[in-house]
């Protein structure tokens, strides 16, 4: 069974079929671990994930009203706090990593950061590239300062993961000031995309620096962008249909509309609009036009795992029984 525990004076805990989800007052810092299992099978005796909505198993919505259906539809059938269609990455690769924590974990356990992304994307539409530029290289040293408390606390293996393709994005490619010539043969948002690369190797250079003050610690850089580009550009070529289109949303060339997000229903200019999923999430790449279906967090997982996109290379298969998540 599973737990996410996050720093808090409130928290609350809610029975999913076989999860447990101990959800908190928390936003942005969000930590996870598996208890009772009798398997132990990886090295690893807990995971602490540091994340934004891409990796939250309910923690905001512990605090705030909850999501509505479709939400959930996929794996838990109804609204669970994640936003998907079911689970994300974290809940595949913790799944794969089977644990048997108990308090004194900390010094053992895998932590993994997956944020950014509302950094860079958060006031992009109003200052514009260079303007976010200016402040990327604080938001890549926040997070080597980051790694360096974790570090303090007892952490010696921290996954960090990069941004991703933000141009390909069903939600920015409707919203963000674009020319035709800034598409690439994907359809993805060129300068967008260089952006992101950018800050990416800001990230890693400063990922690198980070480890020479800590050469005890295991400091990885996951080239998770790489594997999501590569299901945005080439869907149909990892058994899905869409890449830049989304299953959830109100119709147009992505299926998104920032004034109806998915769940969502308004009247605009006297009709009521609703945004509804498609018929079959697993052929789409995106979920509600920001976040990954199930089906996506599927195949990302199964990428990490591989260890094909760790910077350094980092020996996980052989510290634990990794089998592909089906």
């Amino acid at each position: 069974m599973w737990a996410m525990v996050s720093m808090a004076i409130e928290r609350k805990v809610v029975h999913l079929e076989k999860w447990i989800v101990c959800a908190a007052a928390v936003v942005g810092l969000m930590i996870f671990c598996q208890v009772e299992s009798s398997q132990g099978k990886c090295a690893f005796p807990a995971i602490f994930n540091f994340g934004d909505s891409n990796s939250d198993t309910g923690g905001f919505y512990a605090a705030f009203p909850a999501e509505n259906p479709p939400y959930g539809m996929t794996f838990f059938h109804k609204p669970v706090g994640r936003a998907s269609d079911g689970r994300l990455v974290v809940d595949f690769i913790g799944k794969k990593l089977e644990y048997l924590p108990n308090p004194e974990v900390f010094s053992q356990a895998l932590y993994t950061l997956d944020i950014g992304q509302n950094d860079f994307t958060s006031k992009l539409g109003e200052i514009g590239i260079q303007g976010v530029k200016q402040f990327l290289p604080q938001v890549a040293s926040q997070i080597g300062e980051t790694v360096k408390a974790l570090y303090k606390e007892g952490a010696r293996t921290i996954f960090v993961a990069n941004l991703a393709p933000i141009g390909c994005f069903p939600s920015f490619l409707t919203e963000l000031p674009h020319n035709q010539s800034d598409l690439d043969g994907y359809g993805c948002m060129i300068s967008y995309n260089n952006a992101v690369v950018d800050y990416n190797n800001l990230l890693k250079e400063q990922l690198e620096e980070v480890r020479k003050v800590l050469p005890d610690a295991s400091v990885i850089y996951v080239d998770s962008h790489a594997i999501k580009l590569e299901i945005f550009t080439n869907p149909t070529k990892h058994g899905f249909k869409y890449g830049i289109k989304a299953c959830c949303g109100t119709g147009g060339d992505y299926n998104f509309s920032s004034e109806v997000f998915c769940s969502q229903n308004k009247t605009l200019n006297g009709i009521v609009v609703t945004a509804s999923a498609c018929s079959d999430p697993s052929s789409y790449v995106s979920w509600d036009g920001i976040h990954n279906t199930d089906a996506a967090n599927i195949y990302i997982a199964n990428e990490i795992l591989s260890g094909k996109y760790f910077q350094p290379p980092f020996p996980l298969s052989t510290l634990c029984d990794l089998q592909p998540i089906g």
